[in-house]
């Protein structure tokens, strides 16, 4: 059965033609709650300008982007990633903008969510450090886990976690990872000092990175569930580019190099050439079978 993929949405309404195109590959669009409502991962960089991690202004166009989604048949998620506790009255507004469910970085607020009602999805969200507590993590209120590093090089890993395998959702198309010490990647201030090449351990060691190139989905698809691309922080242009190359798993080879400039991206390519394809998809798994 072929895998499908949770995919960003950046708020441009250009992007939902694209995805309409391409509905047979997506599970569902996933997207942030209105500003005044709950910050998100990517709330430091948001701006008012389209294509630049754009957030609606005003609710009401908040509420009209996603009307846009609904009436193109397709689904959505809602990104509820702080721990804080979800209230029955936000439940019950996303659910009437036709919401499908919610990720969510607590048990508290899964078991929340489908106590109102249980056909809503829930997702456990990438915030969460999975690999550390995998083995105490209660599952009946989740639908899917999303995962990434390490699980994205210790495939072995992911062999062996088949009681849950219709719940894994993997992320190929990132190169951090939650446990990086740079934290700025995923709820940074931007008075915060952070150099990159510095803070972020996937920068300064490739074999940090969660990279998984697409034509190489296929050594993961009977251990998942299906795949999240992230990236709602990228241009509309960079995101259509990144799905094609996921849907078709076809890569373009500069697109690393896009993301991570001509040094990083010649390492990660010296990398996984380096290696075979399961010494290099393996090569935390030594280190993860001691957490998990």
């Amino acid at each position: 059965m072929e895998k499908l993929f949770e995919v960003p949405y950046n708020f441009d309404e250009n992007l939902i033609q694209f995805y309409k195109q391409n509905c047979d590959k997506i599970s569902y669009l996933f997207l942030p709650p209105y500003k005044d409502d709950m910050i998100n991962t990517r709330t430091h960089i948001q701006t008012h300008i389209k294509g630049q991690c754009y957030m609606p202004s005003s609710r009401e166009e908040y509420e009209r982007h996603l009307s846009f989604i609904t009436e193109a048949h397709l689904k959505f998620v809602i990104l509820w990633q702080s721990k804080e506790n979800i209230s029955i009255e936000k439940i019950k507004y996303y659910c009437s903008l036709g919401t499908t469910g919610f990720t969510v970085a607590s048990n508290n607020n899964a078991e929340i969510i489908k106590g109102y009602k249980a056909n809503l999805v829930v997702i456990s969200s990438i915030v969460r450090n999975i690999c550390k507590e995998i083995s105490n993590i209660d599952f009946h209120n989740y639908d899917y886990i999303v995962m990434h590093f390490p699980f994205n090089r210790a495939l072995d890993v992911l062999k062996q976690l088949n009681l849950i395998k219709n719940k894994i959702i993997l992320m190929p198309n990132t190169f951090c990872h939650t446990d990086c010490p740079g934290i700025q990647h995923w709820f940074a201030k931007t008075q915060d000092d952070f150099i990159p090449e510095r803070d972020c351990k996937a920068l300064r060691d490739i074999e940090y990175s969660a990279y998984i190139y697409p034509e190489h989905l296929h050594i993961f698809d009977d251990y998942i569930s299906g795949y999240k691309l992230q990236g709602r922080e990228y241009s509309t242009e960079v995101i259509i580019q990144m799905c094609r190359m996921y849907f078709t798993r076809v890569s373009h080879f500069d697109f690393p190099e896009v993301m991570l400039g001509s040094k990083l991206s010649k390492e990660f390519h010296n990398s996984l050439e380096s290696k075979s394809i399961d010494e290099y998809y393996n090569i935390k798994t030594e280190e993860l079978l001691k957490i998990i």
